[in-house]
């Protein structure tokens, strides 16, 4: 039976598949195999950090400025990963970045949910929206998509989170940012620790943050281990992703069998498909291969990351359940 997984941590830019760049490249007349092809989209080996890494999104970002690409783009993206045989998926995106023709956020989220929709329709796979704050954003932007989250939550949206170039502006300055979607009862997770200081994930914890989207310095720091566990914070790690941005020097030194084996509820997820290379299926390998998790672990995260997932209690409880019922019996 094929193993059913996961993904809490995964960009909707940063994982268009080749022929959706290709198709929405051809539409706006862009020669993408001109402009590098395939090498402009994925990180690849040469990587060498989060900056590097980032500007991969340069054409995704330059791509989805309309209702019609964005509805097409994470229409094929939930049928690619219904197709993997998932059964949950969360995919984050920034409104804000998508409105450089003039689209308003709330076109760009609809446009997105519409796809979403038609691309789970036919699959059993649930999917769920994250909506994303830039650390390089302005305060008011940031503050206007966790208001569009609310005013959507339930609707296709089902949390919020914070993303960017970690460490450009001090955790400190989205303590407030997170308090008030707390007290709007709006689920969220933060990328903290992932290029880092560990001292930004014990302020997420802090603020609020029920996961932290990679938390890869929290190795660093016993008391920040200790608060995970403790919290029953969920970590959202990706494996080549981490890699490929050095948030860990090589496989050997990733933490994610050392916080597993602690007891922290440790998920393994993509990031993003397309820049790193990578699938759900292929993460699991490589962490049985290099790690010497067996299939009981696998099993034991994907069952972390549906207790964490941001989904209606009622719809996590039927999902939990055909996942123990359904989950490789013969293990």
């Amino acid at each position: 039976m094929k193993r059913l997984e996961t993904d809490l941590h995964l960009h909707l830019d940063g994982s268009l598949s080749i022929d959706t760049v290709r198709l929405l490249s051809a539409q706006i007349g862009y020669d993408f195999e001109g402009q590098g092809g395939r090498k402009s989209l994925v990180a690849g080996d040469n990587c060498e950090s989060l900056v590097d890494y980032l500007k991969c999104f340069d054409l995704p970002g330059r791509l989805l400025q309309t209702e019609e690409a964005l509805e097409l783009a994470s229409w094929h993206l939930t049928e690619e990963l219904a197709s993997q045989g998932l059964i949950l998926s969360e995919i984050r995106f920034a409104p804000q970045l998508h409105t450089g023709k003039g689209l308003s956020k709330e076109k760009v989220l609809e446009a997105v949910i519409r796809g979403v929709k038609k691309g789970t329709e036919k699959s059993r796979m649930k999917a769920g929206i994250l909506l994303c704050a830039m650390v390089n954003g302005p305060d008011r932007e940031n503050e206007e998509t966790f208001e569009l989250a609310q005013a959507y939550l339930g609707k296709g949206v089902v949390g919020v989170d914070l993303a960017g170039p970690e460490g450009m502006i001090p955790m400190e300055h989205f303590e407030p940012l997170f308090l008030a979607a707390g007290q709007k009862d709006i689920p969220f997770t933060i990328h903290a620790g992932e290029c880092g200081d560990y001292e930004n994930i014990i302020k997420a914890v802090h603020y609020g943050a029920k996961r932290i989207g990679h938390g890869c310095a929290a190795i660093r720091s016993e008391a920040c281990m200790d608060l995970l566990k403790k919290e029953k914070i969920t970590l959202e790690m990706c494996v080549v992703s981490n890699l490929q941005t050095k948030a860990v020097p090589s496989i050997e030194d990733h933490p994610l069998k050392a916080f597993y084996d602690r007891g922290i509820r440790v998920t393994y997820n993509t990031d993003n498909m397309t820049v790193s290379d990578t699938t759900l299926e292929k993460e699991g390998e490589l962490i049985k291969k290099y790690m010497g998790f067996t299939e009981a672990d696998l099993r034991q995260m994907n069952r972390y990351a549906l207790e964490g997932a941001f989904l209606e209690e009622g719809e996590k409880e039927k999902l939990i359940a055909f996942f123990d019922k359904n989950n490789y019996n013969e293990c």
